[in-house]
């Protein structure tokens, strides 16, 4: 029988923001044995965020920059968080150049409400 640990699948950080404040996000991809920088030349990136245990459907998705060979970064607007608050599960697919997509990892992302200024 095969399984897949846990913790191999939730290898992101947690994520920490205040909610209607512009983020970025900046990923490193590895190969499979995870030292090897995998090349994402030619790929493209879509980054998606869900509410924790709720993956049926993504409050945000947005479009990731490749930034290097194995690097990307996935910038996040002020408007896009300014709602949000709460536990979140964050994934990114890769599409190879070829057409290959796959969700190498994912983790969770925690959004603390704006506090209003008076």
């Amino acid at each position: 029988m095969s399984f897949i640990a846990y913790a191999t699948i939730n290898c992101l950080e947690e994520t920490f923001m205040i909610a209607g404040t512009d983020f970025t996000l900046t990923f490193e991809a590895f190969e499979e044995d995870g030292l090897t920088p995998a090349d994402l030349g030619g790929a493209t990136i879509k980054w998606m965020l869900c509410p924790y245990g709720r993956t049926t459907y993504n409050i945000l998705q947005i479009n990731g920059t490749l930034t290097g060979l194995s690097t990307f970064d996935v910038e996040i607007s002020a408007s896009d968080t300014l709602a949000l608050s709460g536990k979140y599960l964050q994934q990114f697919e890769v599409e190879s150049f070829f057409g290959q997509k796959y969700r190498p990892a994912q983790g969770v992302v925690l959004i603390s409400p704006a506090i209003p200024v008076s």
